[in-house]
């Protein structure tokens, strides 16, 4: 497969379409990257929450610990305050749980933001440059291999439209019968990007 033409004019399109893929690519995932950084912001208040439940879980543990040495009653006042406990840890998870909520969210919506973009624009740019890429590429191949440009001349006329037909040859179908190909293999060769074979001597 050949990735960019021989002639200067096509070639010089292909790199600009492919820089211009290129550009659309890169600020589509930088977009992605930026909202997934704006939207990670709404898990600071999780954040908060989960570190108010796990200070108010320890402070309440200390307290525990302390009241169970209290004589007589320091046993029967412990329970409360395990419940307590059990409450800020509660808290604590919870803040945790929004925080991967909020993760998970940022994450999926910049992926979104910027693939749908830019799997848009492959579908449509993609098959293109591959297709233009294996006939080039075959083509080239054949040409050096010293295949007949009875071939690329069969195929000018075919496929070229009627206009650039008569810019190189007043009559086409007397040129194919009279075995004169270069000029129109020359056209079909040019069309596809690749230079023109030299006339035989």
């Amino acid at each position: 497969m050949r990735l960019y033409a021989e002639t200067a004019g096509l070639r010089a399109r292909q790199v600009l379409v492919d820089l211009a893929v290129l550009a659309w690519t890169a600020a589509w995932v930088a977009a992605g990257m930026a909202l997934y950084r704006l939207v990670e912001r709404l898990a600071v208040p999780g954040a908060r929450v989960e570190q108010a439940g796990s200070g108010f879980a320890g402070d309440v543990a200390e307290i525990q610990q302390t009241i169970g040495r209290v004589p007589v009653v320091g046993d029967q006042l412990q329970a409360p305050f395990g419940r307590l406990a059990g409450t800020g840890r509660t808290l604590a998870a919870a803040g945790v749980a929004q925080q991967e909520v909020v993760h998970q969210l940022a994450l999926w919506l910049g992926v979104l933001v910027a693939a749908v973009p830019v799997v848009a624009l492959l579908l449509v740019w993609l098959p293109h440059r591959v297709a233009w890429a294996r006939e080039a590429g075959a083509a080239s191949r054949l040409r050096l291999d010293g295949a007949d440009l009875e071939l690329f001349a069969i195929r000018a006329v075919a496929n070229r439209p009627l206009r650039q037909l008569h810019r190189v040859s007043p009559d086409p179908a007397g040129d194919l019968r009279a075995g004169e190909y270069e000029a129109l293999a020359d056209l079909e060769l040019r069309t596809m990007g690749l230079r023109a074979r030299p006339r035989r001597p």
